[in-house]
């Protein structure tokens, strides 16, 4: 479910990210978007379908990537939050108080 709205949500962005008009104050260009954050969300995808295979038909080497793929989605997870948050701690507010003065 995650991996799906991580999917979802980029072409949501991309939808928002291209319909952008240049205007006074310029375009807003998210770093989570550049990156690609939002499709890293095939990871989860990818790391839910072998856990299921490996609770279907546990071997070795079905186990073993299992666990591979959750360490890489912690890992990916980690990221994803702190690209995040540099975005949001980043983000400079655009003031529209001086918008009608020439």
């Amino acid at each position: 479910m995650i991996g799906i709205f991580h999917v979802f949500m980029w072409y949501f962005l991309l939808i928002l990210y291209m319909g952008q008009i240049k205007g006074v104050f310029g375009t807003y260009e998210p770093i989570t978007y550049k990156t690609g954050c939002s499709l890293w969300g095939v990871i989860f995808i990818i790391a839910g379908v072998s856990m299921i295979r490996a609770a279907r038909h546990p071997t070795q080497g079905v186990i073993t990537f299992a666990l591979i793929m959750n360490i890489f989605c912690i890992i990916v997870a980690v990221i994803a939050s702190i690209l995040t948050t540099i975005e949001l701690s980043s983000f400079n507010s655009v003031s529209y108080r001086n918008y009608g003065q020439a």
